[in-house]
């Protein structure tokens, strides 16, 4: 004889639904609750039902790799941050090498102009 089994009895895939809902919702930056309530709709129970679930059963199981996922986001930003302050720094020392090529051409055309000038003004006066 098989035992009763309640009609909202928690299944394994129910189990492993709610874990990657949480997860996922996490890493993505949102709260535990907002996942409850998504996990809610998608497995047809109560977010209270759904939080019980997780704090009650699922999160030492899964704990570890909710930790981890919190961190991630802070350890991206940090990734990304310092990918932007290399890149300002190349950005800023390309612009000060521009800057310095852009001189010494100034310089260069200000001669050239200088120079044809004084070629204009001497054929002027030898006419």
């Amino acid at each position: 004889m098989e035992g009763k089994r309640r009609k909202d009895q928690w299944t394994a895939d129910d189990d492993e639904k709610l874990a990657e809902i949480v997860i996922q919702a996490v890493q993505n930056g949102k709260t535990q609750l907002e996942a409850f309530a998504e996990a809610a709709n998608v497995l047809n129970r109560t977010k209270q039902a759904c939080g019980f679930r997780w704090n009650k059963t699922l999160r030492t199981e899964y704990g570890q790799m909710l930790n981890s996922v919190r961190k991630r986001p802070k350890q991206l930003m940090r990734s990304h941050l310092k990918l932007a302050l290399n890149s300002f720094d190349e950005l800023t020392e390309a612009y000060n090498e521009l800057e310095i090529k852009y001189r010494e051409l100034q310089s260069e055309h200000d001669k050239l102009i200088k120079w044809l000038n004084q070629g204009v003004n001497f054929l002027e006066h030898q006419k």
